[in-house]
C-alpha cells in the first residue's frame, strides 16, 4: 500500500514535469533574449516596474510618480507583491518577462497541489493543472500583468483553504491566511475574489467551527495585503473610476455568445500565433479587440470536463452551477446586466464580465482531473462517455472543413455577418479555410482521445498509460492553439531612437513639462500602421514610445502633463477627453497647458498657433512615415510660483530653499494629494490646494528651508495592521497543537 510520502513526491515529481511543460509556450521567447510588450505590458506594467526598481537599487521606496499627468500615486506597490522583487536580479524588461512568464509554470504546479488535496491521482492531478495554466484565458492574463500572478497563487489558496476548513488546525488557518494575502496583493480583485467563491465552494459544508476557521483565514488574509490594499483604496479619489464607471464601459468587455466558439476553435477569431497581426473578429468586440487573447480549451478538453460532472456527481453538481453563473457573468450585457450595473454603485468599479471565464477554466480543470482519474482507474463507464463525446466533438469539428462546399449559401450567409466589410472576396475564402481547418486540428485530438479510451476498453492500453497520453494530447494541443498569444520584441526595442533619446535629455535638463498630442489621432500613423501589416502592435508601442507619451516616458526621466488616462485612475482634471488630446483644436487646450506647466509640445501632425514655435523635427526610422515635431508654447506656467533654490528632487520628497521679503504663498505647479506633508525650517506647515489642484504653502519673510514628503494615505495603517497579521500568523505557526487529520480528504 502507497504511504502519503510515496503519494506527496510523486505529486511533486508530478506537479514539477507539469511545471516545465506549462513553460513551453514561452522557450522561443526566452532563448532569443526577447521580451513581451503587449498590451498593459509595455504602456504600464513595465515603465512603471523599472522605475520602482530603479528606486529600490538606489534605497528609495517610490510611492510617487512625478512624471505623468503633473505627478500621480503610484498604483504598483514597490514591496507589496514580494516576488516582483526577484526582477532585482535582472531589472529589466527581460527579467520582468520572464518573472511573470513564470507565473504560469506556477499555476501548474499548485493546481497539481490542490488535486492532491482532493484525492486525485498524480497523472489525472498534473492534467488538470496543465489545463489550468494553458487554457487560453491563463495564457492572455500574461498580458495583464497581475492577473497572471494573482491566477497562479488562486490553485495554492484554495488548497490551503479546504485544508484549513476540512482539518482544521491553527497552522493551517495561518497557512490558508498567508496564501489569500499573498493572492490579494497582486491587487488582481477580480480574480482573487472568484478564487475564494470557488474555495468556497469545493470545500465541506460549513459548521460553525468550520465558518470560525473562513472568517480567521479572511481576517488573516486581508490584514497581510492591507499595506497594499489600504493604500490602493485612496487612488480613485477624483478619477473616473472613483465616480463609478459608465455602464458602457463596465460591461464593454462581454462575450458575445458567438465568440463562445473560441473554446472549441482556436482560430475562430484569428491566426492565434500572431492574434496580434492577423485578425478579424472586430465585428464581436466593442473596442474592436478583446480584452482577452483566447478563451480557448478544446473538444477534447469539454469533452473531458463534461464526463467528469458525472463522475463525482455531487461536487460535479457544485461545479456545474459555478460553470453556469460565471458563463451568464461572462455574457454581461448580452444576459442583460444593464440595469443591474446601473442600479449599482460597486458594480461600477471594476470592468468585469469576461474576467468571470476564470472560474469557467478553473472549474473545467478541476473536471478534466477527475475524467483522467477515470481513464486511469479503468472505468468504463467513464471510458464509453468520453470516446462517445469525444468522437462527437471531434467529429463535428473534422467535419467543418466539407460544410462551404455543401451549404455554399449557408456558409456565405453566415461569412457575410461574421466578417468585417473590409476583407476581400479572396481573403474571405482563405479565413474560412483556415478557422475550419484549425477546428479540425481541435477535433483530431478529441478523437484521438476517443481512440485512447476505445483502446482502454478492449484492453489493448493500460489504463495508467492511457491517462498519461490523454493527458499529453489535451496539453498538445493547448500549446499549439497558445504558443502565440504573448507576442515578444528584443530588448533594443525599450530603448528610445539616437534622435529622441537626445531630445529626451535636452527636456529633462532644462525641466521642461511635456503634452503628447494622441499620435493615434495622426494621419501618418495610421499610414505606417498599415504599411507595417502582421506586427503594426509593436510599430503602435513603438510610436508612443518615441513620442515619450505616458508611461513610455518614465524610464527617461521626462514630465508629462494632460495626456490621455488609460487606467481610469487619474484625477479627472489632470487629463484631456480624449476628442480634446488629438490637438485637432489646440486653442481650445492652450489654457489648460499653460496652467498644467507645458512647455513643450510633440505632435505627429503640423500644429499651428501664435503660442507655438517649431524647434525641431525628428524621424527615428522606426516609425517611419511618422515624424515627430516638438514645438515649445508660450506662456506656460512654471513649476515654483517663486524663485527657488533646489536642494533635492526625488519621486517622494521635494527640498528646496527659498528667500521672500513679505509673506507670501508659493504654488508648486504639482498636484496635491493626501499623503503629501510639509515642514518650513523644520516646523510642520499646513500645504493648501489651489483652485488649480496644485500644492500651495504660506511661508513668512526670509529664507526658508522647505521640505515636502510624500507618504500614501493608509500605508501607516497598512503596515500596522500587516505587522499585526504577521505576528499572528507566526504565533498560529509556532502553535504545537494539532487535531488529527480525518482518514480521508472530501473529493
Amino acid at each position: 500500500m502507497e504511504g502519503p510520502t510515496s503519494d506527496r513526491r510523486r505529486h511533486i515529481l508530478a506537479g514539477s514535469v507539469a511545471a516545465l511543460v506549462a513553460f513551453a509556450p514561452f522557450v522561443r521567447v526566452f532563448a532569443g533574449g526577447e521580451s513581451f510588450f503587449f498590451r498593459d505590458l509595455s504602456g504600464q506594467f513595465f515603465p512603471a516596474r523599472r522605475f520602482l526598481l530603479d528606486g529600490l537599487r538606489q534605497g528609495e521606496f517610490r510611492f510617487w510618480n512625478p512624471y505623468v499627468h503633473e505627478g500621480v500615486p503610484m498604483p504598483l506597490s514597490p514591496f507589496g507583491y514580494l516576488p516582483d522583487l526577484l526582477q532585482l536580479i535582472l531589472p529589466n524588461e527581460l527579467g520582468i518577462s520572464l518573472i511573470l512568464a513564470a507565473h504560469v509554470p506556477l499555476a501548474a504546479f499548485f493546481f497539481t497541489l490542490l488535486a492532491r488535496e482532493l484525492g486525485f491521482p498524480p497523472t489525472a492531478s498534473a492534467g488538470g493543472g496543465l489545463v489550468y495554466a494553458l487554457g487560453g484565458f491563463s495564457l492572455s492574463t500574461v498580458n495583464l500583468y497581475v492577473y497572471a500572478q494573482t491566477l497562479a497563487w488562486a490553485p495554492l489558496f484554495v488548497l490551503a483553504f479546504h485544508r484549513a476548513i476540512n482539518r482544521g488546525g491553527r497552522r493551517r488557518i495561518a497557512w490558508a491566511g498567508i496564501a489569500l494575502g499573498v493572492m490579494i496583493s497582486t491587487t488582481g480583485l477580480e480574480i482573487a475574489l472568484q478564487a475564494c467563491l470557488v474555495a468556497a465552494v469545493i470545500s465541506p459544508p460549513l459548521s460553525l467551527s468550520r465558518l470560525r476557521s473562513a472568517a480567521l483565514v479572511t481576517f488573516l488574509g486581508l490584514g497581510l495585503a492591507a499595506v497594499v490594499i489600504l493604500p490602493l483604496l485612496g487612488l480613485t479619489t477624483d478619477s473616473e473610476r472613483g465616480s463609478g464607471l459608465a455602464t458602457s464601459v463596465v460591461l464593454a468587455n462581454s462575450i458575445h455568445p458567438l465568440a463562445f466558439l473560441q473554446v472549441l476553435i482556436a482560430g475562430f477569431f484569428g491566426d492565434t500565433s500572431n492574434l496580434t497581426g492577423v485578425w478579424w473578429g472586430v465585428r464581436f468586440f466593442p473596442r474592436g479587440f478583446p480584452y482577452l487573447m483566447s478563451l480557448y480549451l478544446g473538444p477534447a478538453v469539454v469533452a473531458l470536463a463534461c464526463v467528469g460532472f458525472t463522475v463525482e456527481r455531487r461536487l460535479g453538481r457544485r461545479l456545474f452551477v459555478l460553470v453556469l453563473g460565471a458563463v451568464t457573468i461572462s455574457l454581461g450585457r448580452y444576459a442583460g446586466w444593464d440595469a443591474l450595473v446601473d442600479l449599482s454603485p460597486v458594480l461600477r468599479f471594476l470592468r468585469f464580465p469576461v474576467k468571470a471565464f476564470f472560474t469557467v477554466q478553473f472549474a473545467v480543470a478541476l473536471l478534466v482531473s477527475f475524467a483522467v482519474a477515470a481513464v486511469g482507474n479503468g472505468a468504463a463507464v467513464a471510458l464509453r462517455r468520453i470516446a462517445a463525446l469525444g468522437t462527437v466533438l471531434g467529429g463535428s469539428m473534422i467535419a467543418l472543413p466539407l460544410v462551404p462546399g455543401l451549404a455554399p449559401q449557408q456558409t456565405s450567409w453566415f461569412v457575410d455577418g461574421f466578417l468585417p466589410n473590409s476583407v476581400a472576396v479572396g481573403q474571405r475564402e482563405l479565413i474560412v479555410r483556415f478557422i475550419t481547418g484549425d477546428a479540425a486540428v481541435g477535433g483530431l485530438v478529441a478523437l484521438a482521445v476517443s481512440a485512447v479510451c476505445l483502446l482502454t476498453l478492449k484492453g489493448f492500453v493500460v489504463p495508467s498509460r492511457a491517462s498519461a497520453i490523454v493527458a499529453a494530447l489535451i496539453t498538445a494541443d493547448l500549446i499549439r492553439a497558445g504558443a502565440g498569444l504573448n507576442p515578444s520584441v528584443t530588448t533594443d526595442f525599450y530603448k528610445l531612437s539616437p534622435e529622441m533619446a537626445a531630445q529626451a535629455r535636452l527636456i529633462r535638463d532644462e525641466g521642461a513639462r511635456v503634452f503628447t498630442c494622441d499620435p493615434q489621432s495622426a494621419s501618418s500613423y495610421w499610414q505606417g500602421r498599415r504599411s507595417r501589416g502582421a506586427h503594426h502592435e509593436a510599430f503602435t508601442m513603438a510610436v508612443f514610445e518615441e513620442t515619450l507619451s505616458p508611461d513610455f516616458n518614465l524610464g527617461f526621466g521626462v514630465r508629462t502633463a494632460l495626456s490621455i488616462d488609460r487606467t481610469m485612475l487619474v484625477p479627472t482634471r489632470r487629463v484631456l477627453a480624449p476628442e480634446l488630446a488629438t490637438c485637432a483644436d489646440f486653442d481650445q487646450i492652450v489654457p489648460s497647458l499653460r496652467i498644467a506647466g507645458v512647455t513643450r509640445v510633440l505632435s505627429l501632425e503640423p500644429l499651428t498657433n501664435p503660442s507655438l514655435r517649431l524647434l525641431t523635427e525628428v524621424a527615428p526610422a522606426r516609425i517611419n512615415p511618422a515624424r515627430i515635431r516638438i514645438y515649445q508654447l508660450d506662456g506656460g506656467l512654471p513649476r515654483f510660483s517663486l524663485p527657488v533654490a533646489l536642494i533635492r528632487d526625488a519621486p517622494n520628497h521635494l527640498d528646496f530653499m527659498v528667500d521672500v521679503r513679505a509673506p507670501a504663498h508659493l504654488e508648486v505647479r504639482e498636484p496635491f494629494a493626501s499623503g503629501w506633508r510639509a515642514t518650513v525650517n523644520g516646523v510642520t506647515q499646513p500645504m493648501g490646494r489651489t483652485a488649480d489642484g496644485h500644492r500651495e504653502i504660506s511661508l513668512q519673510p526670509g529664507r526658508s528651508e522647505v521640505h515636502m514628503s510624500y507618504l500614501p494615505l493608509g500605508l501607516e495603517t497598512g503596515l500596522t495592521i500587516t505587522l499585526l497579521a504577521s505576528l499572528l500568523c507566526l504565533g498560529l505557526l509556532a502553535s504545537t497543537s494539532e487535531p488529527r487529520p480525518p482518514p480521508e480528504s472530501e473529493s
